[in-house]
């Protein structure tokens, strides 16, 4: 028989062209009708009448015979058993009979096919019978009800088939099948109930007590197969026993054979989901009383925390998955690695409920894969409340507005301000549950993160109210993102970033990158098209938002003529193309209008009264207009970090050290190194550079390679004589190692004077720090995430570890940066710590091996991050780094480091591109 032949006989009709010769044979051959039956009885292990069974076979007719074995075999098997109870007391009194009218039914084709010479063909019907047996079984049950004589194994296979139906069901909206998860289901631990007993699984929603109670229920099913005296497994929704009792439910399933002894493994799934409490708590009640009043009766009821009120002894928790576990499934799910450590505290929390985990993952290895952790959060969310249970959620305006301001005052003051009456109808949503003091909350944060949106969409909470401060931004920012991702329309975009960015500037880079950074920077064919009206009325309104949220910030980073007055902004648009001029001459007030298209980008002034900014494709999103300027002013922050001298207090470390690598280069030492210099020296030789330029403060001069401006001179200048000083200071440190054992900076040093020379290092650049934030980045403020360890204080180990290929030794640096409260808490004990002169650094030697004890050090930032939560700041800025010790090469030691520490914090918001060379 060919391969198509076989996969034909599998479609259903397994006799084909035998069909009538067999109907023929079958009327009308008593011996045929006895081959056919002898065929049969060699195959089975019990008796019966025979003849009775023989007079059954002339009852098929040649449209039975004919049709699918799974649309007739059911019907032929209730047949055969009528006429075999009809002629013998012995058969009924099986309580399997009609399992076996089943099997001698599907005996019967095989049989037949090889009485009429097809061997072939009846074995492909056998091995095709067995595949389809669960499906038959299920069409026998449904014909004659839960009273259907079945044994244990014949009915263990039908509950099997119901209970996979049931997961592929729970599956098909992540469009996986059972088979791919395996190694997450295999994992599930059943609970144990005793027998007598009742257990009520108890979990938030998507914590995974479906699952849980299957993996029960198919441990009972398994048994059932083994033993034909196990307890019977049932299924059965709360929502389906209205109007039924226990028992009457339990019958419907598997008749009443249970009653008798038997027992029965029973699964209320959902009492959430009842149609109210009451309801849920009478389940339990009939479950508890069930339980007790027959025997071999074990009952698992599954349902959210505060819906009912079982007894300590009856609650089990549905344990959440571990981090690691819950990667893994969404790993599973998605199809490829997931850098899971970036997500928030709150998504990670979330995806240790298996529904959210599967579903993460499901979006991520999709084809529409969410774009960032906003949009991560706002579908998960949007994904769940189109489930019809959580859909009043959205649809009933009294629950949504009972939510959303459950979600206000959460974020607001982590206390739910609901009354009586508001908390029953959160509980109803079954997106709640119960704290331990009786308060309701959102089951997961991502919840609480969404209706909060919601109310900065429809104004019920002030977009400014979100900025107000690092705390409630900290509350608010997740919201803020997804709001922002949500805006519907390309005004509410604007009002939103605008009121942010009027705020506080890095507050709002910080929610356009988690909300947009996933979004192409271009624009693809199926965009629409740029409209120039209102692109250009969307420019400006970013531009000068930008300009005045940034403050000092913006002078470098956004063109000189925005910062410093009005503009007159000119904008080109064609298609999805820009291009963006500023006018020649300054404008009484800003305006906007469209860019000549005669300008030439290379001509300072070309006649047309215009001057190229820049052009290109607008990016991807309805947030454009504020993303294109924002990368704009990114890719210049890092510069000005490295170009700019003057970042904090006039007289502060930036200056200090400014001034000293001034001096030295008008001194014409090209080394860092060698000391103080002295004051009037270097007067003499500023002032012999300034006469030869007339003291024009915008001329420069090169020392090899490096340029010094005229204000550095005059500054310098000017700061001698203001005061009377007669040495400029160096904080470099002097060598103290006579014969160095090698060329390495480092060897010029006795490890006590490295640790003298970093830990004052380390205490300046805190000051320095603090003093940028004061100044140049005030607007920012807050906004910058090491600023949540203000007033910032610096623990430092140096340890030496051995060169394998010289033989020589090179120093390390771990630097981690803490809170000053809590400095003295986590300073190393003992005599051979130093600190710093500002008391802001601390710094002991270490042997090499201590260098990578990860417990010692994740020890101190779960300390700051405990202290953090306490004073309600972000701890987005915890880690520590490690360095070889090289900041002697450098002439501004101090500002290198806090320089690098802006950096940092302007690429965590979004501000900052590029590498950062100080000059």
């Amino acid at each position: 028989m060919s391969g198509l032949e076989s996969a034909a006989l599998v479609g259903g009709r397994v006799l084909g062209p035998l069909a009538a010769k067999a109907a023929s044979a079958l009327a009308r051959k008593v011996l045929f009708k006895y081959k056919v039956s002898r065929r049969v009885r060699k195959r089975v292990d019990f008796a019966c009448s025979w003849g009775t069974y023989r007079a059954w076979l002339k009852t098929l007719t040649l449209k039975e015979l004919s049709t699918p074995v799974e649309d007739v075999a059911a019907a032929l098997a209730v047949r055969l058993d009528n006429f075999l109870s009809g002629k013998s007391k012995e058969w009924p009194s099986a309580d399997d009979h009609l399992s076996r009218a089943l099997r001698l039914v599907k005996l019967t084709y095989p049989a037949i096919a090889a009485e009429l010479g097809d061997a072939d063909r009846a074995e492909t019907i056998a091995a095709w019978d067995q595949k389809r047996s669960a499906q038959l079984l299920e069409l026998l049950l449904q014909l004659v009800g839960p009273e259907a004589a079945l044994n244990s194994e014949d009915l263990a296979a039908v509950l099997q088939r119901r209970s996979a139906a049931r997961r592929t069901v729970r599956l098909q909206p992540f469009d996986l099948d059972e088979a791919a998860l395996r190694s997450y289901f295999d994992r599930i631990t059943s609970p144990d109930v005793p027998e007598g007993q009742v257990v009520v699984l108890l979990g938030d929603y998507g914590a995974g007590k479906t699952e849980i109670a299957e993996s029960w229920h198919r441990a009972a099913i398994r048994e059932l197969d083994k033993t034909d005296t196990a307890p019977l497994p049932v299924w059965l929704y709360a929502r389906d026993l209205a109007g039924l009792t226990m028992e009457g439910a339990v019958d419907r399933q598997v008749g009443t054979i249970w009653r008798r002894g038997r027992g029965a493994c029973i699964v209320v799934d959902g009492l959430d989901e009842a149609d109210r409490a009451a309801a849920a708590q009478a389940i339990l009640e009939s479950a508890q009383v069930l339980s007790r009043s027959h025997a071999g009766v074990r009952v698992l009821l599954t349902a959210r925390p505060g819906v009912l009120s079982p007894t300590d002894r009856e609650k089990v928790e549905a344990p959440l998955l571990s981090e690691a576990e819950a990667l893994e499934l969404v790993e599973l799910t998605s199809g490829e690695p997931q850098a899971a450590w970036q997500w928030t505290a709150g998504m990670r929390m979330t995806v240790r409920r298996p529904f959210f985990a599967l579903a993460a993952g499901s979006m991520l290895g999709g084809d529409h894969a969410p774009r960032g952790e906003a949009d991560l959060i706002r579908t998960l969310v949007e994904n769940s409340l189109e489930k019809a249970a959580e859909r009043s959620a959205v649809t009933s305006a009294e629950t949504r507005l009972v939510l959303t301001n459950l979600a206000i005052s959460l974020t607001r003051s982590g206390r739910a301000e609901l009354s009586f009456s508001d908390r029953q109808v959160a509980r109803s949503s079954r997106l709640v549950a119960d704290d331990p003091g009786g308060q309701v909350s959102f089951s997961l944060p991502i919840f609480q993160h969404w209706f909060a949106a919601q109310a900065i969409l429809d104004g019920t909470v002030s977009p400014a109210h979100v900025v107000a401060d690092a705390a409630s931004f900290n509350r608010w920012r997740w919201a803020a993102a997804v709001a922002a991702l949500s805006a519907s329309t390309p005004d509410a975009v604007d009002d939103l970033l605008s009121a942010w960015v009027a705020g506080n500037a890095g507050a709002c880079a910080w929610i356009i990158k988690e909300a947009f950074s996933a979004h192409r920077t271009w624009r693809s064919e199926d965009d629409v098209p740029l409209d120039p009206a209102t692109s250009r009325t969307r420019l400006l309104r970013s531009l000068r938002g930008w300009a005045d949220g940034l403050g000092p910030l913006a002078e470098g980073v956004l063109p000189h003529r925005v910062v410093n007055g009005p503009v007159g902004l000119g904008v080109a648009v064609s298609g999805h193309q820009l291009g963006v001029g500023l006018a020649s001459v300054p404008p009484a007030s800003d305006y906007v209008t469209t860019l000549p298209s005669q300008i030439d980008p290379s001509a300072r002034n070309d006649g047309t009264g215009w001057r190229l900014w820049f052009a290109g494709p607008a990016p991807e999103g309805g947030a454009w207009p504020w993303t294109v300027i924002r990368d704009r002013i990114a890719g210049r922050t890092i510069d000005k970090l490295s170009e700019d001298r003057q970042l904090g207090a006039p007289n502060g470390i930036w200056s200090q050290e400014q001034r000293f690598d001034v001096a030295r280069r008008v001194a014409e030492r090209r080394s860092p190194f060698g000391g103080d210099l002295a004051a009037d020296d270097v007067r003499s030789a500023s002032v012999k550079l300034l006469d030869r330029v007339a003291w024009n403060p915008k001329s420069r001069f090169s020392f090899g390679g490096s340029a010094v401006v005229g204000t550095e001179l005059l500054d310098l200048v000017s700061w001698i004589d203001s005061t009377g000083a007669t040495q400029i200071k160096s904080h470099l440190p002097e060598s103290d190692v006579t014969h160095p054992p090698s060329g390495w900076v480092w060897d010029l040093y006795s490890p006590e004077r490295l640790m003298a020379f970093e830990v004052e290092v380390y205490g300046r650049a805190c000051e320095a720090y603090d003093e940028a934030l004061a100044h140049t980045f005030g607007r920012l403020g807050w906004s910058m995430p090491r600023s949540a360890l203000q007033p910032v204080g610096v623990i430092l180990e140096l340890s030496y570890r051995e060169d394998s290929n010289d033989g020589g030794r090179f120093p390390g640096l771990t630097v981690v940066p803490v809170p000053m409260p809590l400095i003295g808490q986590l300073a190393p004990s003992g005599t051979g710590a130093v600190w710093s002169t500002s008391g802001r650094a601390v710094i002991s030697q270490i042997a090499p091996e201590q260098m990578d004890d990860w417990e010692r050090h994740s020890g101190t930032l779960e300390t700051v991050a405990t202290w953090l939560a306490q004073q309600d700041r972000e701890a987005s800025a915890l880690g520590w780094t490690r360095s070889v010790v090289d900041d002697m090469s450098n002439a501004r030691p101090s500002s290198n480091v806090a320089a690098n520490w802006l950096a940092s914090d302007l690429r965590s918001l979004g501000l900052g591109t590029g590498t950062l060379r100080l000059r």
